[in-house]
């Protein structure tokens, strides 16, 4: 055999055993990726079912709140009110059905990886991949879908509040008098002249040069003797004795 024969000889084996290893890679690959393939699409399917139930609840929901826009409410009010709740439902029900959908094109996505692993027609990686993005899809959509289920029970409930509630109370009557009225007098009474203060003097202290009466001068260390003086003042000589005092005090 020749050296070139040889050589196509040998480049022949280690193409197939190249061939060999990949083909066994990819079956241990696609072996290992059946498990997680099987969990993914198990997981998304429940996921679709819940959410078909959401979307379920809030066509209900909406029929419900549109029923009592119906009806007819007790006000103007209250009609307006139950009006734009039924729209919300009514929008919330699309909202949860949008999700489902979702939810199911991504279950649909998870059962065809689960399908290429089980027959082999795929890479494990790939497959294995493809199952967990559309489990975790198929997961928000039902989340938004029970959200938007929850969103139209409430607008349906504030809906039939609306129809209901009662109208507000009448103002209280005006009270009208049946007479004229009088503005209301306070009497006080006090001496002519005469301003409240401090009545009580020491005569002699104040008496400061003891010529038995009391001037202006020496009454000013009392501001209500000060402001009286001339009421006092009997005489109107511009002192005060004792006996104006007596009568002031």
């Amino acid at each position: 055999m020749t050296r070139s024969n040889q050589a196509r000889l040998a480049i022949t084996l280690l193409a197939a055993l190249a061939a060999g290893g990949a083909h066994a890679q990819s079956t241990i690959e696609t072996t290992q990726s059946r498990p997680s393939t099987e969990r993914s699409a198990q997981d998304a399917n429940a996921e679709a079912q819940s959410a078909r139930s959401q979307a379920q609840a809030a066509q209900e929901a909406a029929r419900q709140a549109e029923q009592a826009r119906r009806t007819g409410a007790v006000t103007a009010e209250g009609a307006a009110a139950a009006e734009y709740h039924a729209y919300q439902a009514n929008q919330a029900s699309l909202a949860a059905q949008q999700a489902a959908n979702i939810a199911g094109n991504a279950a649909n996505s998870a059962n065809g990886a689960r399908a290429a692993a089980r027959s082999g027609t795929a890479q494990g990686l790939g497959t294995t991949v493809q199952g967990r993005v559309a489990s975790n899809e198929a997961g928000t959509a039902s989340a938004l879908a029970a959200e938007a289920a929850a969103d139209a029970r409430l607008a349906a409930q504030a809906a039939q509040d609306a129809v209901t509630a009662p109208p507000p109370p009448p103002p209280p009557p005006q009270v009208v008098p049946t007479g004229p009225s009088e503005p209301l007098v306070t009497f006080t009474s006090s001496p002519s002249n005469s301003i409240v203060g401090d009545y009580k003097i020491d005569f002699a202290t104040l008496d400061a040069n003891g010529n038995g009466s009391i001037s202006r001068s020496e009454a000013r260390t009392n501001a209500t003797l000060t402001a009286e003086f001339d009421a006092v003042d009997n005489n109107h000589d511009g002192k005060l004795d004792r006996q104006e005092l007596a009568g002031w005090m």
